[in-house]
């Protein structure tokens, strides 16, 4: 059974404040996104939904037990602990450096790669899991 990582408290701390040590850095090319700050806050709450809807499948034990999709899940743990981490500190009230949050920065678009390739993941096993179309 794939690991499932239950990071869900955290979607509601990531605000204007905690996106604010980040807030001058330039948002990708490819991004929609006004600022640094609202990128990130738009991976953390998407990682956070994916995160749920893993945790739901695997309560449905509908997660694939395959060596792909262990790998895609603990690719994005990898690349986005930094961000959670930074989320966990920040709700805590903890004090951190501009080390730290330079760190957390520069991890935020791999991150956000590494989500993209587990929805995707995910999204061929709705393909799987749904109903053959009727035919005439």
């Amino acid at each position: 059974m794939p690991m499932v990582l239950p990071r869900l408290k955290f979607l509601t701390l990531f605000t204007l404040v905690v996106c604010g040590a980040v807030g001058c850095a330039s948002v990708p090319a490819n991004s929609q996104h006004d600022s640094f700050a609202d990128y990130a806050e738009s991976v953390f709450r998407h990682q956070s939904a994916l995160l749920s809807r893993l945790m739901m499948l695997s309560e449905a034990e509908q997660l694939p037990d395959n060596e792909a999709f262990e790998n895609a899940e603990q690719t994005m743990h990898d690349a986005c602990h930094l961000l959670n981490e930074y989320a966990e500190r920040e709700s805590d009230g903890e004090h951190m450096g501009l080390r730290f949050k330079a760190k957390v920065q520069a991890s935020i678009e791999g991150c956000d790669a590494s989500i993209q390739k587990m929805e995707a993941l995910m999204s061929g096993l709705d393909q799987e899991q749904a109903p053959p179309h009727a035919h005439p």
